[in-house]
């Protein structure tokens, strides 16, 4: 054991040894200070971190990646896999998730990368982002979108790698993060049978998705017994998705409302909507998902069911960081945000 951590330092020492020499002397602190730095220890001051900085600044110093590996140490790297939608893989949704995991990410010392990804085709494809973590680039990941039964799960479980799932799971022995994705479905159509509407059309997203089938069965209860007719069409995953079923529908007959499961595909109804003659809200009321920030400077500003996309995202990072580093196991392995309606004039 003596022999082959010896031989680990030499190799270590052979890749890194002047780069991290020349750090030290600039900055005038010892080695082990910079390796603290690198790996995100809390053991090094504001002052010094800076001054190590500075110094892997003036030096070009660039983290080998692939050489830390070598050694066993973390990379302090998350692969967060996106849904490829088909090939419609990044929403204003995804830019609002990210950026908060951004943001705690690096309050946490963690690097995220960024990788489409498809439950069918991860071991085939190339260009999926799973042959990242089989090289030992990443030392976590989060599933931002889980299918039923998804074989990925299964992976990270197998290869030893920590992760958790943005999503209600099929199996309560995973660590997830999630939206209340029934009461999404269940607050909006109980918000719009306390409207004088008596036809409701509800787009949304593709049915594979645990979050589709629970936002639709929410719905479904909701509107139970109230006498409100509706129509629900799923597989919407884009903004012309949803423009061109809104023609479609508003040329059939006459709907009083349109729910849509996301406020950037609502535009491709708001279309629609004025493209056949009518208004909003006087003719059709418009009610979407998400409350993304040009929500409110849509014409007119859309009525919405909001969720924490703060508070989320720091709750996947916090969840993350404990199996990664070992600490206290995570409190609940399924944590869940509850909606909140966002009522403005489009309703």
């Amino acid at each position: 054991m003596q022999y082959a951590q010896t031989t680990r330092d030499i190799l270590m020492s052979e890749l890194f040894r002047s780069t991290i020499n020349d750090v030290a002397r600039l900055s005038g602190v010892s080695i082990k200070t910079v390796s603290r730095v690198l790996n995100g220890g809390s053991q090094v001051s504001e002052k010094t971190k800076n001054r190590v900085l500075e110094a892997m600044n003036a030096c070009s110093y660039q983290v080998n990646l692939f050489a830390r590996g070598l050694k066993g140490a973390r990379t302090n790297i998350i692969m967060v896999f996106v849904d490829r939608h088909e090939e419609e893989h990044m929403s204003m949704w995804h830019n609002m998730i990210l950026k908060y995991l951004f943001r705690y990410g690096k309050e946490y010392g963690l690097k995220i990368m960024v990788a489409p990804s498809n439950s069918e085709e991860y071991i085939s494809d190339e260009t999926d982002g799973f042959y990242m973590l089989s090289s030992g680039v990443a030392d976590g990941a989060i599933l931002l979108e889980n299918v039923q039964h998804d074989p990925r799960s299964q992976y990270l479980r197998e290869h030893g790698i920590p992760f958790l799932i943005f999503g209600e799971p099929d199996d309560d022995s995973m660590y997830a993060v999630s939206l209340d994705n029934y009461q999404v479905g269940y607050l909006g159509g109980e918000y719009l049978k306390s409207k004088p509407f008596h036809k409701v059309a509800f787009l949304v997203g593709e049915d594979k998705f645990l979050s589709t089938q629970n936002r639709v069965r929410g719905f479904q209860d909701a509107l139970r017994g109230s006498g409100v007719q509706y129509d629900i069409t799923t597989h919407i995953v884009s903004t012309q998705q949803a423009y061109e079923k809104g023609r479609e529908l508003l040329g059939k007959q006459k709907y009083d409302a349109f729910f849509v499961s996301g406020d950037e595909r609502a535009l491709g109804v708001y279309r629609a909507v004025y493209e056949r003659g009518c208004r909003i809200p006087q003719d059709v009321a418009v009610l979407g998902i998400d409350n993304i920030p040009s929500g409110e400077f849509y014409y007119p500003p859309i009525s919405t069911i909001e969720q924490d996309f703060d508070g989320m995202a720091k709750t996947m990072v916090q969840m993350l960081c404990q199996l990664i580093r070992e600490q206290t196991p995570p409190e609940h392995k399924q944590v869940q945000f509850q909606p909140s309606i966002i009522e403005r004039e489009s309703t």
